[in-house]
């Protein structure tokens, strides 16, 4: 790889493209072709100027050139045609452009790749592929669809589905458990001993056989022998069988078979109607590796196949046979695949490897989710329709369309729903009891919803008992940037700027975390946020309280490093069902304590009142005693004890029964029984009021206590009434009207002083 400032790409005779860096990666690669890339190659999320000149001198050719191709990539200057920007922004792949001559007399093809900034794009891109080709193979072959060994494609095919079809195969030929088969089997392969027929002369033969003793009596060239009754002569050679090693085959017939298919099929596309230059050209790369194992000496020496028995013992069971087996079959299947998503993977070169990443991420987080709750194969079947006679097979995962599948779990004694959904969308609702968005529309990657398997979805969102965890999957997140924040001005100002200059470029990455941000704020009932990105770290889950939900985090997920990683995610997942399975956690109290609040129809309180966060109080949330006092006797004795008292149990009238609004009384709005102005407010003083006999009222000199009377008796006090309480106005007139008969206790609270 050699890292240069410019590129001096020659069109035409006397013009060159001069493509400069201007400080951005630019790379010539001279084994390009081996990956069926273009020689001059970009990186993702940088900008270049590009020129058309004169070879010699460098000077503006005499008629003018431009550069054509996607509009997303191409800035040119208004006034010089010839001149201009490339600015790859988010593509990664290879891209087509057109050097046009203003005449047009010359039109030439201009090719770039360009690269990611994940150095090891290109693994990650065969792998993801290889792998998500398993997943829809096994989910296919889960469904009963069959080996046909029907490998044509249709000659009207267009270019992307041809690509597509390619791009499946050369994922199992580019596998490395493929390539290390291969040789495993040439290093050791199954042999067998056959009989090759050789001329023996007959002095050396010592055991004759039924096909010699034909030759003793038919055979010419003989020797005359007197010695032998009956016989006067012998033929001078026999011919015989000798037993001698062979690798020649059932099994190695087979495995031959097999590389002729790949390649055959793999050269067939190429030949196609819409095959474009792109197509072709990674043909050829495939085609050069097949042909490598074919032209190797071990498969000269086997033979081509007159039958094929893939329930041999040693094709089913052998190193390196079972491995080439398992790829034929998922070849058989994969020659027949397309993916309607695959367009935004690969089209014509194509390689956006964060989609790719997106899809990619999706199956291993749909193996865990399974595993947890359990989605079952009929759920994730939802994901392949076929025609009627399952000849054309279609992967149903797009971006930007939703799917949904479904599962169940029972986790110590709670039965438990789940939903995994992948590009849900959160539409804005005015309704806070559905499902939705509280401001515009929301669309993670993949959402997992879990509520109570009692209620509907529709039940558990509109009381609050379903919880939303949203996963964002982000390639191209070259770090974690939870926590990683500046602690001085100078350094936040030059992070805002960078920030600012990168979102110009389409590059701008702390977005990313920003997002999770929005989609635990914005949809409804979001218990967590979390960005899974290829990295080596340590997963870092940030919770809001002690329990893992609600939370915001990120998880490390590679391609080829998967094993390793995806136990934190299940982990999570785990935490996340133990979460719901405790009967008792705060976020569950929360939510249900919201729920219940928001239910209750809302009320306006603008008086003067103490402030909530001192007191923990709030006016309609506050019980006022209302109570009278008979006569004058009666409120001096209130007024001295500091106390107020009503009978409990018995058959008087005003008695009252045991409610937990007598236990839970703030204050005691006392009236006179004659006169409804004369109003004093008290506050009630300890936990509970006591229950008292007459003997106990007598004591305290309560003037005239009932015989065998029990009592509930609140300690009270005027002094210790807030400020902001004194003097508010009650219309104890219409109150006592509204409640009942006057002389008979009842509840309000501050709010309602009507």
């Amino acid at each position: 790889m050699n890292k240069t400032g410019q590129f001096r790409i020659p069109i035409v005779k006397g013009v060159v493209l001069l493509v400069d860096s201007s400080g951005a990666p630019l790379f010539e690669e001279a084994d390009a072709a081996d990956y069926g890339e273009s020689r001059w190659q970009l990186q993702e999320g940088q900008e270049y100027d590009y020129e058309f000149i004169n070879a010699e001198n460098d000077l503006i050719p005499e008629l003018r050139w431009r550069l054509e191709g996607p509009d997303t990539l191409l800035k040119q200057k208004p006034f010089h045609a010839n001149r201009g920007k490339i600015v790859t922004g988010i593509y990664v792949g290879t891209v087509h452009f057109v050097a046009r001559r203003n005449d047009n007399a010359y039109i030439v093809p201009v090719t770039f790749e360009i690269q990611s900034v994940k150095i090891n794009y290109r693994a990650d891109y065969r792998i993801m592929l290889n792998e998500i080709t398993k997943y829809y193979t096994d989910l296919v072959m889960q469904q009963g669809s069959q080996v046909t060994q029907e490998f044509q494609v249709d000659e009207t095919a267009s270019c992307t589905t041809l690509y597509q079809k390619f791009s499946f195969v050369r994922s199992i030929v580019e596998d490395i458990q493929f390539d290390e088969a291969i040789h495993k089997i040439i290093s050791n392969p199954v042999r067998k001993l056959t009989d090759i027929p050789v001329e023996r002369h007959i002095e050396s033969v010592h055991r004759i056989s039924r096909s010699g003793m034909r030759q003793i009596a038919s055979r010419k060239d003989r020797v005359l022998y007197s010695f032998i009754d009956k016989i006067d002569s012998l033929p001078r050679y026999l011919t015989v069988n000798h037993k001698t090693d062979s690798i020649d085959t059932i099994e190695n017939q087979f495995i031959k078979y097999v590389l002729t298919c790949f390649y055959d099929f793999c050269s067939s596309l190429a030949t196609k109607r819409n095959a474009n230059e792109q197509l072709k050209k990674e043909v050829n790369v495939i085609g050069n590796v097949l042909q490598g194992y074919m032209n190797s000496l071990f498969f000269k020496a086997v033979s081509t196949p007159t039958s094929i028995n893939i329930g041999s013992p040693v094709l089913q069971r052998k190193e390196g046979y079972r491995e080439v087996l398992q790829a034929w079959l998922m070849f058989d299947l994969a020659a027949k695949l397309t993916w309607s998503g695959g367009d935004k993977v690969y089209n014509a070169g194509m390689k956006n490897v964060a989609v790719l990443y997106e899809y990619w991420v999706f199956f291993k987080l749909l193996d865990c989710v399974s595993e947890v709750f359990g989605i079952p194969t009929e759920e994730k079947s939802k994901l392949i329709n076929s025609d009627a006679d399952h000849i054309n097979l279609n992967l149903d995962l797009s971006h930007g369309n939703t799917k949904v599948l479904e599962g169940s779990t029972t986790s110590l004694n709670r039965h438990l729903r789940v939903r995994l959904c992948y590009n849900k969308i959160f539409n804005y609702k005015k309704d806070g009891h559905q499902a939705g968005s509280w401001t515009t529309c929301m669309r993670p990657d993949y959402t997992l919803s879990v509520w109570p398997e009692e209620l509907t979805v529709d039940e558990a969102e509109s009381n609050d008992t379903i919880i939303h965890i949203h996963f964002d999957a982000k390639y191209r997140l070259d770090k974690k940037l939870i926590g990683e924040q500046p602690d001085n001005l100078e350094g936040i100002q030059i992070e805002l700027k960078e920030e600012e200059e990168n979102r110009e470029r389409d590059v701008y990455r702390k977005g990313d975390l920003l997002k999770m941000h929005a989609y635990k704020d914005a949809i409804r009932r979001t218990g967590g946020a979390y960005i899974l990105y290829p990295g080596n770290t340590k997963e870092e889950i940030h919770k809001g309280f002690e329990e893992i939900i609600p939370g915001l985090g990120a998880f490390c997920l590679s391609p080829g490093h998967d094993e390793d990683q995806i136990p934190a995610i299940k982990t999570f997942l785990e935490e996340v069902v133990d979460h719901f399975a405790n009967r008792t956690t705060k976020r569950e109290k929360a939510a249900h304590a919201v729920h219940g609040i928001y239910e209750q129809k809302s009320t306006h309180f603008y008086d003067s009142f103490p402030e909530p966060y001192l007191t923990s109080m709030f006016p309609d949330d506050i019980l006022v005693l209302v109570g009278c006092y008979k006569n004058e006797d009666h409120l001096k004795w209130i007024l001295s004890e500091h106390k107020y008292n009503i009978r409990f149990g018995g058959p008087r009238q005003g008695a009252i029964s045991l409610d937990d609004k007598y236990l839970n009384a703030r204050y005691l709005l006392l009236y006179s029984l004659n006169n409804h102005h004369d109003i004093r407010i008290f506050k009630v003083l300890g936990k509970r009021p006591d229950i008292v006999t007459d003997k106990i009222m007598n004591q305290w000199r309560y003037p005239s206590p009932t015989p065998d009377q029990m009592y509930m008796v609140y300690n009270v006090s005027e002094d210790e009434v807030e400020p902001e309480l004194k003097n508010q106005i009650w219309d104890i007139h219409h109150m006592v009207k509204k409640n009942g008969a006057p002389g008979i206790d009842f509840f309000t609270n501050l709010v309602s002083r009507k």
